[in-house]
C-alpha cells in the first residue's frame, strides 16, 4: 500500500508548524467516497490545507463543483491533469490511497473543524511573526505600529471565520422568549428592557421606532453649522444619563470644547462663558449642578484626528473590553483617513463607509457617523438636502440604515428639520426641533 505520510512538506523552519495530517487525509477522502459531503464543507478553503498536494486536490474539488462535473478518482485526475498537478500529487495511486484512510465520512465536519482550527494557528503564527517585524521597526510612530499590528491580527483571524447559519425556528424562538420577557415585564409593572437606545426627543425616536439600533450603522449629515455636532453631543449625553455607555470620537473639536459644550447645554449657560471660564457669581451654583450630573454620567470622549478605520476599531475594541460600549459616534467621516490605497477620495470614503458598517456588527453598538454635505445644495432655490449631497461617496447612503439630514428652512430661524431621508426599518419622513444654538442644545418646539 502506498504511505501517505512519505508527502511531507520540505524539513524546514515551516515543518514545525501547526497541522494535523490524519484530518487533512480523512477530509479530502471522505469527498471520494462521497461528493455530497462538499456540500458540508463550504467553509473549507484551499490555503487551510497544510499539505501542498491536500490543497491542489481541494482546488480540483473546487473546480469540478463549480464546472457541475462528479467528482470522483477518475474525474479528480483527470483535473489534476489538465492543470499539471497529477503527477505531482503522486498520480492516480495516491488518490486510491487516500480512500483507505478515512475512517468514516460521517465525521467528516469534525475532520473538517481540526484542519480549520489547525490553519487559524498557523495564520496566527504568520501574523506574530509579521507584528515582530513591524515592532522592530524603531522610526515608525507607536499609533501607526498600533494600526497596522491590529490590521494584521484581524486580518488572519477574518480569514478563517464562520458565521454560524441558524434555521428560521431557532430564531423565531429566541424572538418569542424576548417577547414573552417583556410582556411579563410590563404585566408585572416593571420597566421593558429595549435594545435600543432613546435619543432623547420623542419625535425623533418615533421616527427611529423607539431609539437606534445595535449593530446598524446612522448617518447624519448637515452643511457647517446646522447643528450636526451638537445633536451628536446631546444624542451622547442623553445615552449617558440613561445608564448607557457611550463613546465620541472627535476628530475636529476637542475633547475640551465639546465637553464645554456639554455642559453648556445641561446648565443652559452660554457656551463661551463656560470655554472662556468668564462666569457670574449667579452662575456657578447652576454650573456646578451640571458639572456633578455630567461628570456621573458614563460617556467618554477622545479628540483624535487624523483616526482611521482602523485605530477606530482597535480604540473602540479596547473601550468596549475595559469599559463597556453601548453606542459609538464619529465625527466626522470625511475627516477619516483610509488604511488601504484608493485611486481618489471618493473610493477612500466609500471604504470607511464600509468599514463603519462593519464596525457596527462587530462592536454590537449603533455607530453614528457625522458627515457633511456638498455645497451643491446652496445652489438649490429651497436648500433641502438629496441623498446625492452627501459629500465625497454615495457609499454613505448604501451602507448607511438611516440618513438623517439636518437642515433649517427658514435662516432667520432656528427651528431645524430632521429630515430621515433613509430609513430602514422606519418611516421617511421629517420633524421639527428648535436649535437653541447659544447653549448648544436641542429642544422640542414645545418647549
Amino acid at each position: 500500500m502506498l504511505k501517505l505520510s512519505d508527502d511531507n512538506p520540505p524539513e524546514s523552519a515551516s515543518a514545525g508548524l501547526p497541522h494535523s495530517r490524519e484530518a487533512e487525509e480523512a477530509v479530502v477522502g471522505s469527498i471520494l467516497i462521497n461528493e455530497l459531503v462538499l456540500d458540508e464543507l463550504a467553509d473549507l478553503q484551499p490555503e487551510d490545507f497544510y499539505i501542498h498536494r491536500l490543497r491542489f486536490i481541494w482546488q480540483a474539488y473546487l473546480r469540478l463543483r463549480e464546472k457541475k462535473q462528479p467528482i470522483d478518482s477518475l474525474t479528480v485526475s483527470e483535473e489534476l491533469e489538465d492543470f499539471g498537478r497529477l503527477e505531482e500529487i503522486g498520480g492516480p495511486a495516491y488518490l486510491t490511497a487516500l480512500l483507505n484512510q478515512v475512517p468514516t465520512t460521517l465525521h467528516a465536519e469534525a475532520y473538517a473543524e481540526i484542519v480549520k482550527a489547525t490553519s487559524l494557528r498557523r495564520r496566527l503564527l504568520s501574523a506574530a511573526n509579521r507584528v515582530a517585524v513591524l515592532a522592530y521597526d524603531t522610526t515608525a510612530a507607536v499609533d501607526e505600529l498600533t494600526e497596522q499590528a491590529t490590521a494584521v491580527i484581524r486580518e488572519a483571524i477574518a480569514s478563517t471565520s464562520q458565521e454560524a447559519s441558524r434555521s428560521f425556528a431557532e430564531v423565531a424562538l429566541e424572538l418569542y422568549d424576548q417577547a414573552v420577557e417583556r410582556a411579563d415585564a410590563a404585566k408585572a409593572g416593571k420597566p421593558v428592557l429595549s435594545r435600543r437606545i432613546p435619543t432623547g426627543w420623542e419625535e425623533v425616536n418615533r421616527m427611529l421606532n423607539g431609539g437606534f439600533v445595535p449593530g446598524k450603522f446612522y448617518v447624519v449629515a448637515a452643511r457647517p453649522g446646522d447643528g450636526k455636532t451638537t445633536w451628536l453631543a446631546n444624542v451622547c449625553l442623553e445615552a449617558a444619563l440613561s445608564g448607557k455607555q457611550p463613546v465620541f470620537f472627535s476628530l475636529e473639536m476637542e475633547d475640551a470644547e465639546l465637553v464645554a459644550r456639554i455642559l453648556s447645554g445641561e446648565s443652559g449657560l452660554d457656551a463661551n462663558k463656560i470655554t472662556d471660564g468668564v462666569l457670574a457669581d449667579d452662575d456657578w451654583t447652576v454650573f456646578v449642578g451640571a458639572l456633578d450630573k455630567v461628570s456621573g454620567a458614563a460617556g467618554r470622549v477622545e479628540y483624535t484626528p487624523n483616526l482611521t478605520v482602523e485605530r477606530a476599531r482597535a480604540k473602540a475594541h479596547r473601550i468596549q473590553q475595559k469599559h463597556g460600549l453601548d453606542l459609538l459616534i464619529v465625527d466626522y467621516v470625511q475627516l477619516m483617513r483610509g488604511t488601504g490605497r484608493t485611486q481618489n477620495r471618493e473610493q477612500e470614503v466609500a471604504a470607511i463607509s464600509r468599514e463603519l458598517k462593519i464596525l457596527a456588527g462587530e462592536l454590537g453598538v449603533p455607530v453614528l457617523a457625522a458627515a457633511q454635505l456638498s455645497r451643491e445644495i446652496e445652489k438649490r432655490p429651497d436648500k433641502k438636502p438629496q441623498l446625492s449631497d452627501l459629500r465625497e461617496s454615495g457609499a454613505l447612503e448604501q451602507d448607511s440604515d438611516a440618513v438623517i439630514f439636518l437642515w433649517r428652512p427658514d435662516k432667520t430661524n432656528q427651528v431645524t428639520n430632521f429630515a430621515f431621508a433613509k430609513n430602514r426599518g422606519g418611516a421617511v419622513g421629517s420633524v421639527d426641533l428648535y436649535f437653541d444654538k447659544a447653549v448648544t442644545k436641542f429642544r422640542n418646539l414645545t418647549n
